[in-house]
């Protein structure tokens, strides 16, 4: 019977969300271009606007999208999109380029604070530099605080790009239709205004992320780390499930930590700004917080995470039994191979694979590493496309959100 519930609210809310597309089809061909988060992003957009404006506006949409009249968009014929279809493919081609351009905007950003943020490099210097001449106790201790941060950073990495990416996709969303919405007779700010205004509202909540919740989110991955892999001997020799479910549980922990109802940023400098103008951020804040609160974006940020630690598990299992097979075959070729009861425990071992604690660290990092580097990839071909964050996504376009 709940699901039953579901399913009918669900279809009652698209198709409210199908009706109000319909009946802004005009608004939405112009609005849209507010998506950008850059002057790339915005050209992108810009193009998409451009290639559909025929089939949205009647054939001279042209004009306005290059600062022409608004009396000029409003008169057009409008009738040409009617069907889900027709108005599905424009959102699909927004959500695309959102999915690529306004990602990519700031994954560099995200890559250089998590870089930042690690411990790991800092660590295996140290240890590099030292070599010999460090005392057993130091090098010990680097090795067990290298093991710690290794974990972490790699949980941090999953939950650093799947929060990030879902808090700036339903920002983009809904910069969207405010632009697309916004009362133009305000005369405290301008239409051509909003985007501007939004865009930097939008980059100051980005950037307070970077600054404030991917800290939190790297010291809550520590603090699980840590607790879980404290005693964990650097010589026991663990398998690939075993570190598949050691991750799960410091992933598990520092979720319980984050609370995505701390994404919204303090609205404290709105006293700078018009009447109007504060009416607006007010409302771009009420909308972002109605959208980070609900489920639909928990559910949206933990299929992302899923994503993401899939890819890095991936990656991370090949390297490791790599590693395993070159052990054990090191290990064959230095006894000559005869071993008696050890090439039972050989064989044994490349089927299972298990490798030390201590060889198990450059994998999760290089794993890690290599996740960051192709985070771009990770979210256009496998995050944006999940359920889940295309239904956020459209949730946080469509009008029932609006505060």
């Amino acid at each position: 019977k709940v699901l039953r519930r579901a399913t009918r609210r669900r279809g009652g809310r698209r198709q409210w969300t199908m009706d109000w597309l319909r009946r802004n089809r005009k608004r939405l061909a112009v609005g849209s271009v507010a998506l950008a988060t850059s002057a790339a992003a915005g050209y992108a957009l810009y193009k998409v606007y451009a290639k559909n404006v025929e089939k949205l506006g009647g054939g001279r949409g042209g004009a306005s999208a290059s600062g022409g009249s608004e009396e000029s968009w409003q008169a057009q014929d409008s009738s040409q999109l009617t069907s889900d279809a027709e108005i599905e493919e424009v959102f699909q081609k927004l959500r695309k380029v959102a999915a690529t351009q306004g990602w990519s905007t700031w994954s560099p950003a995200l890559r250089r604070e998590l870089a930042a943020l690690s411990k790991v490099d800092g660590i295996t210097r140290a240890l590099k530099e030292g070599g010999k001449d460090l005392a057993p106790s130091d090098k010990l201790q680097l090795w067990k605080e290298l093991k710690v941060e290794s974990f972490a950073h790699c949980v941090a990495i999953v939950w650093g790009i799947s929060l990030l990416h879902a808090y700036l996709d339903v920002q983009l969303m809904i910069v969207a239709r405010i632009s697309t919405l916004f009362d133009r007779s305000n005369p405290d700010v301008k239409y051509h205004q909003i985007r501007s205004l939004l865009e930097k509202e939008l980059e100051r909540g980005i950037n307070l992320f970077m600054e404030k919740n991917l800290r939190e989110i790297c010291a809550a991955a520590a603090a699980a780390a840590s607790d879980i892999m404290g005693s964990l001997d650097l010589k026991r020799r663990i398998t690939f499930q075993e570190v598949i479910s050691t991750l799960a549980c410091i992933s598990a922990q520092t979720e319980l930590k984050i609370r995505s109802n701390s994404l919204s940023p303090p609205t404290d400098h709105f006293s700078k700004h018009s009447e109007g103008e504060r009416q607006l951020l007010n409302f771009f804040h009420a909308n972002v917080r109605k959208v980070v609160e609900g489920q639909d974006f928990e559910f949206a940020v933990s299929a992302s995470a899923n994503a993401v630690s899939g890819s890095i598990i991936r990656r991370s299992e090949e390297l490791f039994m790599q590693r395993s097979h070159s052990i054990s075959n090191g290990r064959d070729r230095a006894d000559g191979g005869t071993s008696g009861n050890g090439d039972e425990e050989r064989a044994a071992s490349i089927q299972q694979g298990v490798l030390p604690v201590a060889k198990v660290i450059p994998v999760i990092s290089a794993a890690s590493t290599g996740i960051v580097a192709d985070c771009d990839k990770v979210i256009e071909y496998e995050v944006s496309k999940l359920p889940e964050v295309i239904r956020a996504s459209a949730d946080a376009f469509s009008v029932h959100v609006a505060a």
